[in-house]
């Protein structure tokens, strides 16, 4: 791993799974809880053995999951020993840790500050009641906003919410205004925005399967992004990638890591990482994961190596999810056929050139996907092909 060191940990616990989630979690009980623990020490001491932080400097340490907040206060100091205990902090340290609404006890958050996290990323999905009721939450709109003011209480100044659109529930356009209202009256300085996305392997995938409408038109979705990409810039956030939105100086850095390319380190069952060649990911196991780690085998699900050509691919589309984009002398770029592909997108309001930067507009995010298609396609045919169709 390259230093700076920017570590992930897939805390794999939740007290219900919602119907929409596709990430690996399993219940929560105390049992568990040390037997991950246990298993994420052994998973430490490996990369440490290796030499993989020698030298570093841990610049960021992000809780995802499942649930970070669900766990106790031993396994939560235990949990942060552990890597704390990786390397020295970098004067920017930035450690967020994911908080279910439900689970922002005072002393428990008290907690988190005083050990050195210093940002939350709050689960809110939606402050009405119908909307929370839809998404099947277990916590309440008042829930989330006691939240957000028992952080600032206890010290955090960086705290960033999830919302969620894209949801077909009664009066959604009035409630998606109120929760954008809602969320920017907080004192939050990030905001991650969410399109529901219906997933096969889960309740609503089944749901959807057998005919109920669970998302918008893509009329409604364009108007609902385009709403909250408002009243963020009226409040006065970047609008910094696609679904993210911050205070100037208040970029997730850990996420930045990922979009920009750099090298990371995934902890825990189903976690990824990336070393600037190799893409591997563990298994989705609590158990699989723990008994390799416990016999020294290493717990992967795949591990794959980019070729130049797949890297140049993936700088393209990870950079043009950012407002910083990627530059116009990238190699995917370079061909005669790609340059006339990125003057239309520009002429049609899609992208835009800044200085020796190509980057997506409002209007090119929404969509992205069909940008990303008209530019790989073009440098996968010879010149001579014409360039792709132009996007309405």
């Amino acid at each position: 791993m390259n230093r700076p060191l920017h570590v992930y940990v897939h805390v794999p616990f939740c007290a219900r799974k919602c119907p929409y989630c596709h990430f690996y979690n399993v219940r929560h009980d105390d049992g568990r809880e040390a037997f991950f623990v246990d298993a994420l020490a052994r998973e430490i001491d490996g990369w440490r053995r290796r030499g993989a932080f020698d030298g570093g400097e841990l610049a960021t340490l992000y809780w995802g999951g499942g649930t970070p907040s669900i766990l106790s206060a031993s396994g939560f100091s235990l949990l942060a020993d552990l890597c704390l205990e990786i390397g020295p902090t970098a004067d920017e340290f930035e450690w967020t840790i994911e908080l279910n609404p439900a689970d922002a006890e005072p002393v428990k958050l008290s907690e988190y500050r005083a050990r050195g996290a210093n940002r939350l990323s709050i689960g809110a999905q939606s402050f009405d009641v119908e909307r929370l009721t839809f998404l099947e939450r277990g916590h309440s709109g008042g829930e989330s906003r006691r939240a957000v003011l028992a952080a600032v209480q206890a010290g955090f100044d960086d705290i960033s919410i999830d919302l969620m659109f894209n949801l077909a529930v009664p009066g959604r356009r009035k409630s998606w205004a109120t929760d954008l209202g809602s969320a920017f009256d907080l004192p939050i300085t990030h905001l991650s925005l969410y399109g529901l996305t219906i997933e096969s392997a889960t309740p609503f995938g089944i749901r959807d399967h057998a005919g109920l409408r669970l998302t918008v038109s893509g009329r409604a979705y364009a108007a609902e992004y385009r709403a909250a990409c408002r009243v963020a810039r009226h409040a006065g956030f970047e609008h910094y990638e696609i679904s993210s939105f911050a205070q100037p100086g208040r970029r997730a850095e850990h996420n930045s890591a990922y979009w920009s390319g750099r090298p990371y380190l995934g902890l825990g069952p189903s976690a990824h990482s990336f070393d600037g060649q190799r893409r591997w990911a563990n298994v989705s196991s609590l158990t699989a994961w723990a008994e390799a780690l416990a016999i020294g085998a290493d717990p992967y699900a795949f591990v794959e190596t980019l070729d130049p050509s797949q890297r140049a691919l993936e700088t393209l589309y990870l950079g043009l999810r950012t407002a910083d984009g990627v530059r116009v002398d990238h190699p995917l770029l370079d061909s005669t056929s790609a340059k006339r592909v990125v003057a239309e997108l520009v002429a049609e309001g899609l992208c835009r050139l800044s200085a020796d930067r190509l980057a997506c507009t409002e209007r090119g995010f929404l969509v992205y996907d069909a940008i990303l298609d008209r530019l790989v396609g073009v440098t996968r045919r010879p010149e001579s092909t014409p360039a792709a169709t132009t996007v309405n």
